[in-house]
């Protein structure tokens, strides 16, 4: 797939060079509608916990029908917020690193700034309702992706390093009374000794528990096995490999570390895919994709845009230009926007 680079300065057709400008307009259009403050509404202290909770239930981001255990976790939390007059807290519990099958990797990308634009949304609707604002937190599992897919640890470093640079360049965006903020598994230890242990552990626990047995696997959990995992040499000469995986990845969520976070009845838990327990959100309008799974990019829709997160298999089928744009974010993954060709 060849895809051709647009350069400001360069002699071109007028309609495409209006495309371009479009697209450089349309972001900022998305952030300065952003940033817009809106007076906030007085809600009844008997009416206000069940205003919030038709917020963050709202049709206008959540992707599925929320089941019974997340509406309770929601009620939970809310309550405890306003109790307290603290803000809203909503979670995100993610994989920690970008995907390593992308150019784009390991840094963040277009995915994740539509992701943060798309959820400040989200906690804006809390915030216009309630005083006390809203909190969006990302929690990266960046040291269980290292051991679970041979992911180095200077790769997730800089994930999180320029993570937490493009949180620093939105705020200057963020309405009043949102907050967002990201926490690292790997800063809960001193030593990457001490998750090894942990989850070594709860590897062992799950197999007593399964009489020995490895976890057995769809096909579609073999699929996603294989496109996360960075083999290591020699590894998938084990035919159980990937099984091996899944017992790993299966043993994250019962580490002693991490289970307080899973417990924890403060926060509101969401996921951009449907999960039993949890608020659907997606990680963009039009998208489901994991944003750390995946690549932005742009879709001409009449004479705006939309905000995709393409997974690899779609971005292997996709065909796209790439047009520069300049945002002031630094990286090296936002002086060019893939916008997709009209089919």
């Amino acid at each position: 797939m060849v895809a051709c680079k647009a350069i400001y300065g360069e002699v071109m057709p007028a309609s495409h060079l209006q495309t371009i400008m479009t697209a450089q307009e349309y972001l900022h259009a998305k952030l300065d509608e952003l940033k817009r403050t809106e007076p906030l509404q007085m809600a009844q202290p008997d009416e206000l916990e069940q205003l919030i909770l038709a917020k963050v239930l709202s049709k206008k981001f959540r992707k599925n029908k929320a089941d019974d255990t997340a509406i309770a976790l929601c009620k939970k939390a809310i309550h405890y917020a306003v109790e307290n007059n603290k803000p809203i807290k909503v979670g995100l519990l993610f994989g920690g690193n970008k995907l390593w099958r992308f150019d784009e990797a390991p840094e963040v990308d277009w995915a994740e700034l539509f992701n943060l634009i798309y959820l400040a949304r989200y906690m804006k609707t809390i915030a216009d309702v309630y005083e006390h604002g809203a909190e969006f937190e990302y929690y990266s599992q960046d040291v269980s992706v290292q051991r679970l897919n041979n992911v180095p640890r200077s790769e997730t470093n800089q994930y999180s390093k320029t993570f937490r640079e493009l949180l620093d360049w939105l705020e200057q965006y963020l309405p009043e009374r949102v907050v967002f903020s990201y926490k690292r598994q790997a800063e809960e230890y001193t030593d990457s000794s001490q998750y090894d242990q942990e989850i070594e552990e709860a590897k062992a626990a799950i197999l007593a528990e399964n009489r020995g047995r490895l976890p057995e696997l769809s096909e579609a959990q073999k699929l996603a096995t294989e496109l996360n995992v960075r083999l290591n040499l020699g590894q998938d000469d084990d035919p159980e490999w990937r099984e091996k995986v899944e017992l790993e990845h299966r043993a994250i969520f019962a580490t002693k570390t991490l289970t307080p976070y899973l417990v924890d009845e403060t926060i509101i838990p969401t996921c951009p895919t449907p999960f039993e327990g949890l608020i659907a959100t997606g990680s963009t309008k039009y998208s489901i994709a994991k944003f750390w799974a995946g690549v932005g990019a742009l879709q001409p829709v009449d004479d705006s845009f939309r905000d995709l997160i393409l997974t690899p298999k779609q971005l292997e089928a996709a065909k796209f230009t790439w047009h520069d744009i300049n945002l002031g974010i630094t990286g090296k993954n936002f002086n060019k926007i893939r916008v997709m060709e009209s089919s």
